[in-house]
């Protein structure tokens, strides 16, 4: 029996192991992954790299990992979030971006179905991504001046159906009804009925 004990722990201990797994995504920029926390954070200076045709969206560095990131965390330093860089990542709930963080490229968040909460400043302007429609509640939280990040997150064409607070006839919450719920003056909630 302690020989089976023994060996069942030594098969938990190196199942359970997690991982660090490192990737170059740019000249300067590094992403990081820890598997058991699931956070994805982007490093180091400068440009991230997009990943522009249709072989490169679907094979991304981490692709074989995509399931386990929950979180990405855009480093201070890094000047945007690359062409279809997250796509289908479809496991990620929450975004955080560094004041750096001047532009979210085209589709560098599609395809992801459980958005729960985006950190970002009113410097950062999103370009085409999906309209989100699949995540139920996004939590929106702005440093800086909280129309300025409502019009940069919804820039573009599709997300502009949002901020008319309808999108194929689902009623959107008003910035005003979230501070109300939330009591956070710096906060609006996307939310599809």
């Amino acid at each position: 029996m302690k020989k089976y004990v023994l060996i069942l722990s030594l098969f938990l201990s190196f199942s359970a192991k997690a991982e660090i797994k490192t990737y170059e995504c740019g000249e300067q920029c590094t992403a990081t992954l820890d598997t058991e926390s699931g956070i994805m954070r982007v490093e180091g200076n400068g440009e991230m790299r997009g990943y522009n045709d249709e072989y490169e969206r679907f094979h991304l560095p981490w692709a074989d990992y995509k399931g386990y990131i929950k979180k990405v965390v855009i480093d201070d330093g890094i000047t945007n979030v690359g062409y279809n860089a997250f796509f289908n990542c479809y496991h990620i709930e929450t975004i955080e971006l560094s004041k750096s963080v001047q532009y979210v490229d085209t589709a560098a968040f599609d395809e992801i179905h459980g958005l729960q909460s985006v950190t970002m400043h009113d410097t950062t302007v999103w370009a085409d991504q999906d309209d989100f429609s699949d995540s139920p509640n996004i939590k929106i939280n702005c440093y800086g001046d909280l129309e300025q990040c409502k019009t940069n997150f919804l820039h573009t064409k599709k997300m502009k159906s949002v901020a008319n607070f309808y999108y194929k006839g689902k009623r959107i919450y008003t910035i005003k009804e979230a501070e109300n719920a939330s009591g956070e003056v710096n906060t609006f909630s996307i939310r599809y009925r």
